[in-house]
């Protein structure tokens, strides 16, 4: 049976966003549930799991099996006791036998997303849905989702709130420009006025509104989490729950359904003492599920989304007979180092597990007391899988007549002020653009992404676009066209080629292109240019700045006659999320490096007498050192042949 997980609920004038739908139980209806990591929980009482615990963690060691009900998945009649999510956040548990339990409520107001953004919403009540039972609600969060997403980006709303005319939602800011550009549009019969919010989210308040029978509950299920948690060992004490006399007098264990409730419970209230991820990472380090006869990890598998970097877990004397009734754990907890999974039928019913368990797990060092490898070996496994950098030694810039940098020199500025002009001193009929976005690529952790909107629909990323009409379609021939797409795209503001941490920028000679001429069957020379690097740019729809990263391959060729001295042949501008240029070494002035060596060979010719061929072998022979050449020709030049000097003839 599916863990039990509750209806979707609609507190008064705000509702919860589905995830997806679960399985229906044997006797139960449908039921959905919002998934663990959509919501973030408030924090709700002084009390921090940092903090000494108010008494001694019980032990880890206590087993049997739970009398009046356990945390297994097999199928029982599913009653009013169970957990309801309601649309403001309230987490309820209802239970409890003659009066024993109450409703607990906790406020869910506070996000697990990362940079979450409100958004209001204008324009729902004047629609037809507004007469759905639910305010139409449902309808509009539908269809706001299925409109945003786009390609392979889903967007995804957190929660909702109906306050008076107007809809509150919450998403990530990586999400915003995407229902924002919905703004205008119509729906069920309405147009949607779609603005982002400054005001706080509605509804704090919440848990302030708690009947006193169920502040008191929640209260008995904080002093049972505080009594099982450890700070010294920093350790959460889960195990025999069905044993655990606070709960038991909650009635909470009356029927298994309530089992997995409250074990549900628990964990949001323990999520609920921390400001931050780190802070709850570094305070619970490790879980035990001991003896609470599972069978099955679905009862329990929120711990995986509430507590991600656990590095122990014990899962000794349950009822787990095969692997695969861990599955749904299956590459959770990166960081597990230490797994206990003693007293167990899939010990001797899986004897092959191990090896498995390892893949799943890549930190794990320990199994069931047993050290599976070390943390030296893991280190050395994870840096053999990392593909090796290509060695950067800088810029190869050869340039012949300055052509590369003087076009560079012109080509940021104008793209950046008056892309006319570029194109008029650039481009022509026959120049080619093409644009690729990278949506997946390195990027800073501490800076939110521009938005990808105004250039997705004319990437040619060959990665997605793969059919040959959708690639045609992308190709923009000719400065007309060109000019058009240029209008479209945000303004920029490049910086400075002096700034030499900003770009590198490599420029070659390429033969064989087309002679506009025709006079060169042939083809003629030109120059190829990458430059990399990076740009401000300012959102359109917002006004916001913000910096991308980009490459920009130029093929430059001569111009047609009687117009531009030169032409852009190619244009190829490649955008990824904003990093940092990497630090290289010092560039190599090629061009510099052969004008010094030929001064060498002149000056040590004039001196020697020798030819300049032997003048080439001496300072080669010593590293083009040229005092180290000039004393092995005094040492050596009794023994050279007379062809190594220049005659009369030659000097002539």
């Amino acid at each position: 049976m599916a863990p039990p997980t509750g209806p979707q609920g609609r507190g008064s004038g705000s509702s919860a966003r589905s995830r997806q739908p679960t399985r229906a139980s044997a006797r139960g209806g449908s039921i959905q549930k919002r998934r663990a990591a959509g919501n973030r929980i408030d924090r709700d009482g002084d009390v921090s799991m940092g903090a000494p615990s108010a008494g001694a963690a019980r032990g880890a060691g206590r087993t049997g099996p739970l009398k009046r009900g356990s945390m297994t998945t097999r199928s029982s009649t599913r009653t009013a006791q169970n957990v309801v999510l309601y649309g403001q956040g309230e987490l309820a548990i209802t239970g409890g036998r003659g009066g024993r339990g109450g409703r607990v409520s906790i406020n869910a107001s506070k996000t697990r997303f990362a940079h979450p953004a409100i958004l209001k919403i204008h324009g729902l009540k004047e629609s037809k849905a507004a007469t759905n039972s639910d305010g139409g609600i449902r309808s509009l969060l539908t269809f706001l989702e299925r409109k945003a997403s786009k390609g392979d980006k889903h967007v995804t709303i957190q929660k909702s709130a109906l306050v008076g005319d107007y809809v509150f939602i919450q998403v990530s800011k990586d999400d915003v420009q995407d229902i924002l550009r919905l703004n205008d549009y119509s729906h069920a019969g309405a147009k949607l006025t779609i603005s982002e919010s400054q005001e706080p989210w509605p509804h704090r308040a919440v848990a302030s509104q708690l009947t006193q029978e169920a502040a008191d509950a929640k209260e008995k299920l904080k002093t049972v989490l505080f009594k099982r948690y450890n700070a010294e060992t920093r350790i959460l004490d889960l195990s025999s729950l069905g044993q655990d006399q606070d709960l038991v007098s909650m009635g909470l264990f009356e029927q298994r359904t309530t089992a997995e409730k409250a074990f549900k419970a628990l964990l949001v209230i323990a999520d609920a003492q921390f400001d931050s991820p780190q802070a709850k990472a570094e305070a619970i380090q490790g879980v035990s599920l001991s003896g609470n006869e599972l069978d099955n990890v679905a009862p329990v598998f929120d711990l995986a989304e509430n507590f991600p970097q656990l590095k122990m877990l014990d899962l000794s004397n349950n009822r787990f007979d095969h692997l695969r009734k861990l599955n749904r754990w299956r590459y959770k907890f990166r960081n597990l180092e230490n797994l206990v999974l003693l007293r167990n039928p899939l010990e001797s019913q899986d004897p092959t597990y191990q090896a498995e368990v390892l893949e799943w797990f890549p930190k794990l060092q320990i199994l069931s007391g047993v050290q599976m490898r070390t943390a030296e070996e893991i280190e050395a496994k994870a840096m053999a899988s990392r593909p090796t950098p290509i060695p950067q030694i800088g810029s190869d810039f050869r340039d012949a007549d300055g052509v590369g940098e003087g076009f560079l020199r012109a080509f940021f500025p104008l793209y950046d002020t008056d892309r006319v002009q570029l194109l008029s001193a650039f481009y022509d009929d026959e120049s080619r653009f093409t644009l690729s976005v990278v949506t997946h690529s390195p990027k800073e952790s501490n800076v939110t992404p521009l938005p990808w909107q105004p250039y997705l629909k004319f990437s040619r990323n060959m990665v997605k676009i793969q059919t040959i009409p959708a690639r045609s379609q992308r190709l923009f021939d000719g400065a007309q066209l060109i000019g058009d797409l240029w209008k479209t795209l945000p303004a920029t503001k490049h910086p400075e080629l002096t700034e030499h941490n900003k770009y590198i920028i490599d420029c070659h000679p390429i033969p064989g292109l087309v002679d506009p001429t025709g006079q060169s069957p042939s083809g003629v020379g030109g120059l190829i240019i990458t430059a990399h690097g990076e740009f401000d740019e300012m959102e359109p729809t917002t006004n916001k700045a913000g910096k991308r990263s980009f490459s920009r391959t130029f093929v430059l060729g001569p111009g047609h006659p009687g117009r531009n001295t030169i032409r852009v042949v190619s244009d190829m501008l490649s955008l990824r999320a904003w990093k940092p240029v990497p630090v290289l070494s010092a560039p190599v002035n090629v061009v510099a490096v052969e004008e010094q060596k030929k001064q060498m060979v002149a000056e040590l010719s004039n001196r020697t007498n020798m030819t300049l061929q032997y003048t080439e072998l001496c300072l080669s022979g010593v590293d083009w050192d040229f005092d180290k050449a000039w004393v092995a020709f005094e040492q050596k030049k009794a023994q050279l042949p007379p062809e190594a000097f220049i005659t009369p003839v030659q000097a002539v």
